[in-house]
């Protein structure tokens, strides 16, 4: 990222190597992350080097380095779509089913926007949803919708 754009966090729009996206985690201790069927890779993260799994508007999601990122809006054309830079994995995208279908007229960029909208954590997405819904019910629908941004269901208990 340029030094006049600030620090990303979570929900924020990006622009990835792989394409735009929404930060799903900002992770500042080493991790695994999904890699094929059964496979993790380790991913080192620190305070000073943090890692971000990004949810892809393509699809899927993989996780990069700050200086990969660059801040976007979906809804701008002419913000930019894709950046130089390297991920530290590549693209997971399992079979989940975390929504059973989406809304109708939903596509993979409104649940992106959705999930930015309210925070773009698991956190924040139930204290958002906990009046609305309920504690339990806003726990899994928050779930959910973290499966469908990051097309897994192996992040739980991990970041």
């Amino acid at each position: 990222m340029s030094e006049s754009t600030p620090s990303v966090s979570e929900g924020t729009g990006v622009a990835t190597p792989d394409g735009r996206g929404v930060v799903a985690a900002v992770l500042t201790s080493d991790f695994e992350f999904p890699q094929g069927e059964d496979e993790l890779t380790d991913v080192s993260a620190s305070d000073d080097e943090p890692a971000y799994v990004v949810g892809l508007e393509s699809v899927g999601s993989a996780v990069y380095r700050e200086t990969a990122l660059e801040s976007t809006d979906f809804e701008d054309d002419g913000a930019p779509e894709s950046t130089d830079g390297e991920a530290l994995t590549g693209i997971v995208d399992e079979d989940v089913n975390g929504l059973d279908d989406l809304p109708e007229g939903w596509d993979r960029d409104s649940v992106l926007e959705y999930w930015s909208s309210i925070g773009g954590s698991w956190e924040e997405c139930t204290d958002e949803m906990r009046d609305e819904l309920g504690e339990e019910r806003a726990k899994q629908h928050c779930s959910a919708m973290k499966d469908e941004v990051v097309r897994t269901q192996r992040w739980r208990n991990r970041f």
